[in-house]
């Protein structure tokens, strides 16, 4: 990722008026309640988890509140966002958090996680960085361990910046992310896609294991 559209990024995502639009009922109910997701998720051994681009912590914050944690580890670019975290979760036990660069996962010890999960922001990330993450998570996750990771299937608008394309999807498609993750050393268990508001077969939501 070239430093121009870092700092792009780091932009785009550090408005809290986005942050609040996404905290509404509806907006968490296509995540939570949906099948689409809810089926993958309860395959997650949650010992050890982690959040990738956390934002203002949104799904970890229902994850406390509906399942029993071991431990937690928030990841985001962007500063206020972690920040915003450490004060949100400052009643929660066991929380880590971690600015990180875009691209990878330090600080999280090799073979530490048990899981790891990114919902509504892996869909914008550029191709490199998707396969630096993929790296970087069979690196972090433990033997067996899943990841879930919600990502593009935008394969319609090549060099594109995400924010010029359909609902801010990054270039991606269901083929070439499994194509990376088997060469990040990572097993695809099982893939799905499906329409994001009106844009059919927009997204796609993978389940991978070390």
């Amino acid at each position: 990722m070239s430093n121009k559209i870092k700092q792009q990024i780091k932009n785009d995502w550090s408005e809290a008026p986005y942050y609040d639009l996404v905290e509404s009922d509806s907006a968490m109910r296509y995540f939570w309640g949906n099948p689409i997701f809810d089926d993958l998720f309860e395959k997650l051994d949650l010992s050890k988890v982690a959040e990738l681009a956390c934002g203002h912590g949104r799904h970890s914050d229902w994850i406390a509140k509906h399942h029993d944690l071991g431990s937690l580890v928030l990841v985001d670019i962007n500063k206020s966002n972690i920040d915003y975290c450490v004060e949100r979760f400052k009643s929660t036990p066991n929380v880590k958090f971690i600015v990180n660069e875009g691209s990878d996962l330090k600080g999280i010890p090799d073979n530490s996680l048990t899981a790891l999960f990114c919902y509504d922001a892996m869909v914008h990330f550029e191709f490199d960085d998707v396969f630096s993450y993929l790296i970087e998570i069979y690196r972090c996750l433990t033997p067996n361990g899943m990841a879930l990771l919600h990502h593009s299937n935008n394969d319609k608008q090549p060099g594109n910046l995400y924010s010029q394309n359909i609902h801010w999807r990054n270039y991606m498609s269901a083929s070439l992310f499994k194509h990376m993750a088997i060469r990040a050393g990572l097993r695809v268990l099982e893939q799905r896609v499906f329409d994001w508001g009106d844009a059919k077969d927009l997204d796609c939501v993978t389940l991978l294991q070390k």
